[in-house]
């Protein structure tokens, strides 16, 4: 069985895949061109959301008339559709797979955002011991509420952390179901009743034409001033005028970025400067290669793809206009 794997880079962890399936004819892509040329007579497709672009798209919906499965080994796949998956294509996701170190990013935020680190370190950088005047706004996640946006795997992941920290995780979700992890599950409709009574946020939801936006102006106006908001998910999910405007007025009282709505964010972006603003640059999935969870969901997804089975991480493509 013929399958394409277009990596990110030649050293991601995936690319070990073409090693640990030596069963399927493999050839690695680089650029669209080379999708175009391989396309024909491929089943299967892997690839990152960080590859997706409209000539790759126009190449595997022009060649691929083979193509019954594209595998994704990020958990997102808005990029690939953007740029058109080809009808009738079954996709499925690696979400789950950096589950640990992304719940572990944002719990570090959050930490990071309540004890005051950015203000500890710019009084370290000046070389003053602030300890009076710092100890007052110091506090503690023990008992805090938290409101966990989403409860796939990272927002799981992150609601059993805090726990473990005696927070107390509750949790928005388009699913009611809920786990000895959190004290309540709020559906969306519900999400500004759970904001209101939050001490933090975590935006931990998928991407995708549902949650864009879903935390704005009248969201942030839900908000404590004391509360505090991570987002280890999409930028989109937040809107970054509202989220700049509450900062600086001061109707929350911080933020924790990994992801923006334009990456690389712009030099010239204000939250760049917000003293109660800590920015990373998309990197929360870091930390291991995940490769080992990467391979298994891999194997036990081409054995029921083999077997005409339905598949692990299967997502939902909307049909294209």
């Amino acid at each position: 069985m013929k399958a394409l794997l277009f990596p990110f880079s030649p050293t991601e962890p995936s690319v070990q895949l073409t090693r640990d399936f030596p069963e399927l004819d493999w050839t690695v892509v680089q650029s669209p061109e080379d999708v175009a040329r391989a396309a024909p007579g491929a089943a299967i497709y892997v690839t990152s959301n960080r590859t997706c672009k409209a000539e790759t798209g126009e190449a595997l919906r022009r060649h691929g008339q083979a193509l019954r499965w594209m595998h994704f080994t990020s958990a997102g796949i808005d990029n690939g559709i953007a740029m058109g998956i080809p009808d009738g294509v079954i996709v499925t996701n690696s979400a789950g797979v950096r589950a640990g170190n992304v719940s572990e990013h944002a719990l570090t935020l959050l930490l990071a955002l309540v004890r005051k680190l950015p203000n500890l370190m710019a009084c370290q950088r000046a070389h003053e011991w602030r300890r009076v005047e710092m100890t007052p706004h110091i506090s503690s996640l023990e008992g805090a509420t938290v409101c966990v946006v989403g409860r796939g795997p990272i927002g799981r992941e992150l609601a059993r952390k805090l726990a473990a920290i005696n927070a107390r995780p509750i949790a928005v979700s388009r699913t009611p179901d809920s786990d000895g992890d959190v004290e309540q599950v709020f559906p969306r409709e519900r999400l500004h009743d759970a904001l209101a009574i939050s001490d933090a946020i975590a935006i931990c939801t998928a991407g995708d034409e549902t949650s864009r936006h879903m935390i704005g102006a009248a969201e942030f106006a839900a908000m404590k001033p004391s509360a505090v908001i991570v987002n280890v998910a999409r930028g989109s999910i937040v809107d970054e005028a509202a989220l700049t405007a509450a900062l600086k007025d001061g109707r929350i009282a911080g933020a924790g970025l990994d992801v923006v709505e334009t990456e690389p964010m712009d030099r010239a972006n204000p939250l760049w400067d917000m003293p109660n603003v800590i920015v990373s640059p998309h990197v929360a999935g870091q930390g291991s290669s995940g490769y080992p969870q990467q391979r298994k969901l891999f194997g036990d997804n081409l054995a029921r793809f083999r077997d005409g089975k339905p598949m692990l991480n299967e997502c939902k493509v909307p049909a294209r206009t």
